[in-house]
Parts: C-alpha cells; structure tokens; sequence
C-alpha cells in the first residue's frame, strides 16, 4: 500500500474494466501491464474512482493506526467533526456520537462547522467590500473544497486567481482549535471527504483525517452501539466544545455555504451561484470570461454532486434526499450566527491548499494520427469515439498513449478486430473445410476449403464474396440437417457421423458456439486417399481399444468365475473333512 496518498490500487482486484477511467473526472489514472494505477500529481482526490470501481481495486488509505499513535502520544486530542455527521450517523443522536468518540480517548469532540462560520462571516465582509468597489475583482471561487481547489489549480489555472484566499472550513476549525486549547494538542478530523486526507498531510496543524468508514469500523471494532454510547448530560464536557456550531452545519448540502455567509450579510448586490459534481463544475468553468461580470459573482463550488453528505468516504448509502434533510432539520435549530465572543477569537483564515503544477504535454497532429494508425484507425470514420477505453474520444486516447498513461489492449474496436483478424486466419489455415452458421443456417463464416468441398461453382461465389457470408447452408449441403439438430433447443451440444453427399463421403463434426444461435462445423472428405488413409488409422486405433476393452472385461470376468469357482470348492473340501473327523 502507498502510504504517502490517500488513494491506491490494488493490482490483484483490479479487473481492468476501465470504469474508474470513465468515472474520472481528471483521468489521472494510468494503465500499466492491464491494472489501472492512480497518478498522484494528477490526481484530485474526489473519490470517485473508489466509489465507482466495481471490484474495490480503489481504496482508501486507512489512518487509523496514526491517530491511535497520536492518542497514545499527545496529552490531548481533539476531534474536528464533520457536520454531515448527522445524514451518516444517524442511529445515534449528537450527544450518543459524542459520547462514544470521548470513550475512544479523544478529549473533546468540535464541529467543523464552526470553521465554516468562521469563514462565512470573513467571506461576506470580503464580498462587502468587492460589491463597493466598483473597478475591483469580480469573480469569486469558494476555496472550502480541496478537491475544487486542486483540479482549479491544476486543470484550469487560468481561473486560479479567483479562488478565495480563505482557509478551507477545517483548516480554519483546526487553527481555531489550537488557539483556544493550546498549540501542542492533536486534532483528528471526522468526516466524508477522502480529499481531506490531503489536507491533513498538508497542513501542519491537522495531524489525522478519518473517514466516516474508517470511524464507523473503529467503533465496531471497541464494541460501541447506541445504546452503549451514554451521553454525560447537559453542561458537561460531553458535547460539543468550546460551544455548538451556527449555519455552518448546512455546508455539507449545495447551497449551505452562500445560505450560511448571507446570515452575515445579505449582500443584494453580490449574486451567488452552487455548483456541485466535478463534470458540472468543468463545464460552467470551461471558457468563463470573468471580465464579462458588471457585478460580483460568488460561485460555491463542490466535487461532490448534492454536496458532503455524497462524499466517497461515507459507509451508509440512504437516498440523498433523506441524508439533506437530516442536515438541514440539524441546521434549524442552530443559532443563525455566532457570538460576538466566538468570531472576536477568529484566527488567522489565509490559505488555499498549495498545489504543484505538472507541465503539460502537447503533441503534433502527425504523433497523435500515428497512434490512432497504431490501434487501426486511419480516417475520421474509424474514430468511434465509443468510451469503452475509459476516454471520451479516440483523440484523447490516442493522447494517453503517447503519454504512457494507456494501453493499445484498451481499445475494443481495435482488440474486436485483432481477434477477427487471428480468427479468420486460423480458420483458412485448417486443411479442413470449415463453416459457421447462424440459427436461420446463413453462413457467418466459412473457410475456401469448405467451398471446395461443396464443388467448383461455390468456389466461385466465394471468389465474389470471401466467406459466403448470407449464404444459405441448406442449399449447399445435406449436413445442414446436423447443424439444425445441434442449434435446437433440445439438441446434442455436438454431433459426429459421416454423410454421403454425391459421389463423396464427408465426416462431420458440428458443434454449438452460442446455445441455439451459432453453430460451427468441421467437414473432413475421407474419399480423398490421404484422408482414407488417415481414417482407416483412426478406425483402426478405435477397434483396437475396443478389442481391449472387451478382452479386459472377459479376463475380469474369468478371473472372476475362477475365484468363484475355487471358493466353492475348498467349501466343499472342508466340509467333506470335517465330516471323516467326526466319524473317526
């Protein structure tokens, strides 16, 4: 396993069925000796492929041994808790949660969301100021996403500079944390975002990010339930510190961050857009022209579609509807924002996660036609674009290749004609004649030799037409009768006689390829000498294993009789001998 990120494969349950290439919004995914391998400077972190592969081949790196070192090694430890808790936990109530997480050692539990209003209240007093600032900025990204903020950095640089210089919720939570309770505590954060593991190798000041999964396991494995889980009451350090999270709570659903900063500032001026789902995000972001804004426009931005509550580090898959709708009863009773008390201790809230750019590759139009001449495509007419290979057309494959990060094994149209090609060449290699047949008995395929067989005029439509494809058997042959018996529903799976057929007589073997659609048949004319003299061995070959068949079984059976017959003698024997005894 790869430590170092928070995603790797493992090779032995990668199936190679591309479907993480597909699912990846990025393609960050390379396929080497037919597994498919994570590219780390690529990669986003979303979670998509993990959610998506098939086989479990995309995993997670488990954080659990570091943050039970790191309970085992700080005095303190606190939690940063994710506010979709309550669309994943909801078997326990807040305090229930609360109560289990302290009975794992931890010395208090915090809601992220605290953060988030952190930098909801610094957000809308930015977008004040750019709203009276008539020649000033104009476009403003959300930066609480680190997944957005890496694939902006990386894939649309030229937006980058729009990203809101503020620190992503938990950043600004675990700053928060260490302020109020000392810088030399630990803080593991809890939540549903596999892109926060990125950021806790980061940041300095987040030492461990779990997953709700890794969380839910934990708890398993320490025993804790519901009903186990007893919360120590109101006022005690069981719930949440320094105090409950406001609006926050409603980041985790699209829409919560601009409905949670408008609680600071309603801000008519500023219009407000959320996008959710990396595909999405690329196409409204694709060609944006900032400069074309008369006003300020804030876009809350998400990698995951519906927001948090989706994200891929989730265990319970309940219907999306439902987990918003646990988010936002949470959120309702929440204060609409926080105490003057709490926002004076606000601590520093610069910093977007930091992002080393890869140089891009481009190649000529003659490299990019001769790897598409490599996978058989000469003209735009090849070019299928059907996505089997994981990419969306045969361009971008084409690019893959040349960049090492794909197979030419990848592409099925190219690969369904190697195998046509190999096919038909094994098929008029066979001195034999060969035909293959549909369940109506029209040739699929047929070797010249089975033309020759069937006399000089079928030799000269398969000169017009090479393998008599249409072609109807039952007016070339008597053997479409054997073919026919085979392709029934109740037929044999393969038949094996000879067949008079004029003046020759043909050895037939038929044997079904798909049940009761294709059937493929082996024709041999054991009137030519040589194929006389090859039979006359075989039959031969077969009396003779017959002759020994019959002998062994005779022998068996003598042998057999004789031991009877000695056993009933030595009876008798016996008897007779005892008798003289008795009289003596």
């Amino acid at each position: 396993m790869t430590l170092q990120q928070p995603i790797h494969t493992e090779p032995t349950q990668c199936q190679d069925c591309y479907k993480c290439i597909r699912h990846c919004p990025v393609k960050a995914i390379r396929v080497e000796n037919n597994h498919a391998k994570i590219i780390p400077e690529l990669c986003v972190f979303c979670g998509q492929c993990v959610m998506d592969c098939p086989a479990h081949a995309k995993q997670t790196r488990s954080d659990l041994q570091r943050a039970r070192h790191l309970l085992s090694t700080k005095e303190q430890v606190f939690v940063s808790l994710a506010p979709s808790f309550v669309s994943e936990f909801s078997d326990f109530t807040p305090q229930q949660l609360v109560a289990a997480l302290l009975s794992l050692g931890f010395a208090g539990v915090s809601e992220t969301a605290l953060g988030a209003d952190l930098v909801s209240a610094q957000l809308a007093k930015d977008l004040s100021l750019a709203a009276a600032d008539s020649q000033g900025q104009r476009l403003f990204l959300s930066s609480a996403c680190p997944a957005v903020v890496e694939y902006l950095k990386l894939y649309q640089p030229e937006l980058a500079p729009f990203i809101t210089d503020r620190a992503s919720p938990l950043l600004a939570h675990a700053r928060y944390l260490r302020q109020e309770y000392g810088a030399d505590i630990g803080v593991v954060f809890m939540g549903p975002c596999i892109a926060k593991k990125r950021e806790a190798d980061v940041w300095a000041e987040i030492d461990v990010a779990l997953t709700f999964q890794e969380l839910r396991g934990w708890m398993q494995e320490a025993g804790i339930r519901p009903d186990t889980a007893i919360p120590f009451g109101q006022g005690h350090p069981g719930d949440f510190i320094p105090r409950r999270a406001a609006k926050g709570a409603l980041y985790p659903i699209d829409g919560g961050m601009i409905a949670t900063y408008k609680k600071y500032d309603r801000l008519p001026q500023v219009r407000s857009m959320a996008i959710s789902g990396l595909e999405e995000i690329k196409g409204a972001l694709t060609g944006f022209q900032p400069q074309s804004l008369r006003s300020p426009l804030f876009m809350e931005l998400l990698a995951c579609e519906g927001g948090c509550i989706n994200g891929p580090g989730t265990s319970v898959r309940s219907p999306g509807a439902l987990r918003r709708v646990l988010v936002e009863e949470y959120a309702q009773d929440a204060d609409l924002v926080l105490d003057q008390a709490t926002l004076s201790a606000t601590p520093r809230l610069e910093g977007t996660l930091p992002v080393s750019l890869v140089a891009g590759t481009s190649h000529s139009e003659e490299e990019i036609r001769g790897a598409l001449r490599s996978v058989g495509k000469y003209s735009a007419d090849d070019e299928v674009n059907c996505a089997s290979c994981g990419y969306d057309t045969c361009r971008s494959f084409a690019k893959a290749v040349l960049e090492n990060r794909a197979e030419k094994t990848m592409c099925v149209s190219y690969m369904r004609k190697l195998a046509q090609k190999k096919a038909n060449g094994l098929i008029q290699a066979i001195p034999n004649g060969v035909v293959i047949v549909d369940k109506n008995l029209h040739i699929v395929e047929c070797n010249l030799n089975f033309a020759r067989l069937m006399g000089s005029d079928i030799v000269d439509m398969y000169q017009l037409r090479p393998g008599l494809e249409g072609a109807d058997l039952a007016k070339l042959t008597k053997a479409s009768k054997l073919f026919s018996d085979v392709l029934s529903r109740n037929g044999p799976d393969v038949i094996d006689r000879d067949l008079r057929e004029g003046k020759k007589i043909f050895h037939v073997t038929v044997f079904e390829i798909e049940r009761e659609e294709v059937a493929a048949g082996v024709l041999v004319d054991i009137t030519v000498p040589q194929n006389q003299k090859q039979r006359t061995i075989t039959q031969a070959q077969k009396v003779i294993e017959k002759n020994l068949s019959v002998v062994q079984k005779i022998a068996f059976l003598l042998g057999e009789n004789a031991a009877e017959t000695e056993s009933m003698l030595n009876s008798i024997i016996d008897s007779y001998s005892d008798g003289e005894e008795e009289d003596q």
